[in-house]
């Protein structure tokens, strides 16, 4: 899909934007396999889905706050939080293989990179041409709805990096994520708009649920049996979702106390 002369994104989850042939950002899931020649590989983070491309072109780049990334352990703890030999909790090692060849600790003069931390702590945006790439700045309504929580390790600073986003969009053409649809500007700006909305809406879920205080694990079964998801309820999802959870329950709790059952957080 040609978004301009220069531009070309690859439809996927991640989708891949492509800049004159020769850069190329968030190469992963099903784009792993595309044979694009990058001179160039860019990752907005070092979560498993966005750093298939790492694994080849000339120069390769990932933000230094996610250097962990470049092994298996460092991609779960930035995941899940933790690691061990084996679980079928892991269903999200879509890279295996230690990244071994030298990261750029620099970009081609053409680049401008954008920090927009919350998904990861050096979650990355960046500016080709008149289009920014977000990577996983925000979402898709589909995704946002389907998972629930949108995975952020700082719920608040990326609630920060969409109002960033939002500015940097008045002086841009475009703008694409890694998880939704491909739109021209003006929906993507409405995407961006429910985004905020979603959260905020996330946050007063959130409270609703630790009025008779609870656990973050608790929360996150209350909020998503709420939304229509309880058949979603896997080990997995309670995870990653207790990650966002987590971040907004220590900013919103009137107290934080431990029982037995855990750290319980009461509005």
């Amino acid at each position: 899909m040609k978004l301009d002369k220069n531009v070309e994104v690859h439809p996927g989850s991640p989708n891949t934007l492509v800049y004159e042939g020769r850069i190329v950002i968030d190469q992963g899931g099903k784009n792993s396999s595309l044979n694009l020649e990058a001179e160039v590989q860019l990752a907005t983070h070092g979560h498993m889905d966005h750093i298939a491309g790492l694994l080849g072109g000339k120069i390769k780049f990932l933000p230094p706050e996610d250097m962990w990334a470049l092994s298996l352990l460092g991609r779960r703890a930035m995941t899940y939080g933790f690691s061990s030999r084996s679980s079928s909790v892991f269903s999200y090692d879509l890279v295996k293989e230690p990244i071994t060849d030298s990261i750029s600790t620099s970009l081609p003069s053409e680049i401008q990179p954008v920090k927009l931390p919350g998904h990861t702590p050096g979650h990355t945006g960046y500016i080709v041409g008149d289009t920014l790439y977000a990577g996983d700045a925000f979402f898709g309504s589909k995704v946002l709805e389907g998972f629930v929580f949108p995975f952020y390790v700082d719920f608040w600073s990326a609630m920060e990096s969409l109002n960033l986003v939002k500015e940097l969009l008045r002086s841009l053409d475009n703008v694409v994520i890694s998880h939704g649809p491909v739109y021209e500007k003006k929906k993507m700006e409405e995407l961006l708009e429910f985004n905020v909305r979603y959260g905020e809406k996330l946050v007063g879920w959130v409270k609703e649920a630790i009025s008779q205080g609870g656990t973050a694990e608790e929360v996150v079964v209350r909020v998503m049996e709420r939304t229509g998801r309880g058949n979603e309820l896997k080990p997995v999802n309670i995870i990653l979702n207790s990650v966002t959870a987590k971040s907004i329950l220590s900013q919103i709790a009137r107290e934080i106390r431990v029982e037995s059952r855990g750290v319980v957080y009461l509005g």
